[in-house]
């Protein structure tokens, strides 16, 4: 069990650190307080602590029935002792992983989420970057709506998230304000940008588009990574920390006590440690395994009940009753595990999509001593490759940003939701228990084209398995989650 999360810390956090980094931008109006709820999913109360907070620290004001609005305004100074400055400096190490991470990781989400969002939302997309003068932002601001935008017309609850995660810890408002300063200014890069002019985010352009926002970012690293020098060379007292700072939280509030014990009894009825027909530990024996309450161990019980895992009869006690039909249809009825459905399928299409990246990252890394290891631990009980060699590709993984990403992504996917769909489980004869296979005996001949598309392939495998049978379970939303083509896949391995 990980330890609980704290809402009021978790939303607080997050605005505070949107409205001091530019992100929330003076005078701009924060989301409504049931939006904030939606959003971060913490109750009323929970948000009104939180903008109380803000409000007494100065950030906000706020006021009866109207949006709270930032009047926090960054410091124009930047001498050597300014805090924005130090800070940066402190932290250049892992402020350069962040932006090698966005390199290698946000071209291909923003060219698939293009290639997927349909002609309306992209004219919606299109629609910020040509009415840029009437809003009064600035040409950054503008440009990040609009690849905010990009990512969130794709249908991923998750792409948007990261995104603005990753430019939070990039520090990219601090660069901005010194573009002048940099022999090729940013500016000049997105002024000359005419996405509505070229085609350039057209379905046909996928191969072009990827080309763009790859060469974007990596320009962009190179010319944050010699303004940093720069700045090192003025500043030599301050000192780097050595210390990487990005965190990111995928679950987005959602992570309860009572949730994570929900979803490790559906990983283990998944993997078939309990079976179908059999009964769960007394409540009392649960409550001691997991460390909390019994009344939170009756909490998730009935949330298994209620997605169709479990039934619990009185004096008797919990049977597994594994998914089916009606239940599924039940649940979908309900708004929170209708999110955390699409949440998960959002994991499965993020894998798909960031496996090419990070196999070039790590495909050379992977020495004959780590493949003996995997294939011994594929001889273990309810062993999934898959899961194995994801395993192996984080531990190497150099970036420790992307690193970070791949955990939390990792987060979401519970095996058991997959597994639960099949009467023997997790067994080797399973298609995605093969596929795992077929991809580490690639590994094995160090055909790293070959490894990559296979591992591509069992994310998208089981993201169209569970999102059509979701879909015809009374949750049409879950088709707009689109599993990457090989095609695609095949364009950056």
């Amino acid at each position: 069990m990980e330890q609980k999360n704290r809402l009021f810390d978790f939303l607080y956090q997050s605005l505070r650190e949107q409205i001091e980094t530019g992100l929330l931008p003076y005078g701009s109006a924060l989301p409504s307080m049931s939006q904030l709820c939606e959003i971060y999913h913490v109750g009323m109360r929970t948000v009104r602590e939180v903008l109380k907070a803000l409000a007494k620290e100065g950030l906000i004001q706020t006021a009866e029935r109207k949006p709270s609005r930032v009047i926090y305004r960054p410091s124009g100074n930047h001498s050597p002792e300014e805090p924005s400055v130090r800070t940066v400096l402190e932290h250049r190490d892992s402020i350069l992983s962040v932006y090698e991470t966005m390199t290698i990781l946000m071209p291909p989400l923003f060219s698939f989420s293009a290639l997927v969002c349909g002609e309306e939302k992209m004219q919606h997309c299109l629609w910020i970057l040509a009415h840029e003068k009437k809003v009064r932002r600035n040409k950054w601001q503008t440009y990040s709506m609009f690849l905010h935008e990009i990512l969130s017309a794709s249908g991923s609850l998750l792409f948007r998230d990261l995104y603005i995660s990753l430019e939070l810890y990039a520090q990219i408002p601090f660069f901005w304000e010194r573009r002048g300063s940099i022999v090729r200014p940013w500016e000049n890069v997105i002024s000359h940008n005419t996405f509505w002019d070229t085609g350039l985010l057209k379905p046909e352009n996928a191969e072009e588009a990827l080309h763009y926002f790859t060469a974007l970012y990596r320009f962009t690293t190179d010319i944050i990574q010699e303004h940093l020098k720069i700045l090192v060379s003025e500043n030599p007292q301050v000192k780097a920390a050595g210390k990487n700072v990005y965190s990111w939280n995928a679950d987005l509030g959602r992570d309860h006590y009572y949730m994570q014990i929900v979803r490790d009894i559906i990983d283990k009825i998944g993997m078939g440690l309990y079976k179908d027909r059999e009964f769960l530990p007394p409540e009392g024996i649960l409550a001691g395994q997991y460390q909390v309450s019994v009344s939170t161990v009756r909490k998730a019980l009935s949330d298994l009940n209620r997605l169709g895992f479990c039934r619990t009869y009185n004096v008797k006690g919990t049977q597994v009753t594994l998914f089916n039909d009606e239940a599924t249809f039940v649940c979908m009825k309900d708004r929170t595990y209708k999110k955390d459905t699409l949440l998960y399928l959002s994991g499965l299409q993020f894998m798909a999509l960031a496996v090419p990246p990070a196999v070039r990252l790590t495909f050379d890394r992977i020495t004959d001593e780590i493949l003996d290891s995997l294939a011994q631990r594929f001889r273990e009980p309810n062993a999934i490759p898959l899961d194995l060699i994801m395993d192996c590709i984080i531990e190497q993984m150099p970036l420790y940003p992307f690193r970070i990403i791949l955990k939390e992504v990792r987060k979401t996917l519970h095996w058991g939701y997959y597994f639960s769909f099949y009467a023997e489980g997790n067994q080797m004869s399973n298609i995605i228990n093969q596929m795992g296979l077929q991809a580490f005996e690639y590994l094995c001949r160090r055909d790293r084209a070959a490894f990559t598309e296979q591992l591509s392939a069992c994310y998208c495998h089981i993201l169209t398995f569970v999102r059509n049978f979701m879909t015809g379970c009374g949750l049409p939303e879950a088709s707009d989650i689109s599993a990457p083509d090989m095609s695609f896949i095949r364009l950056y391995i």
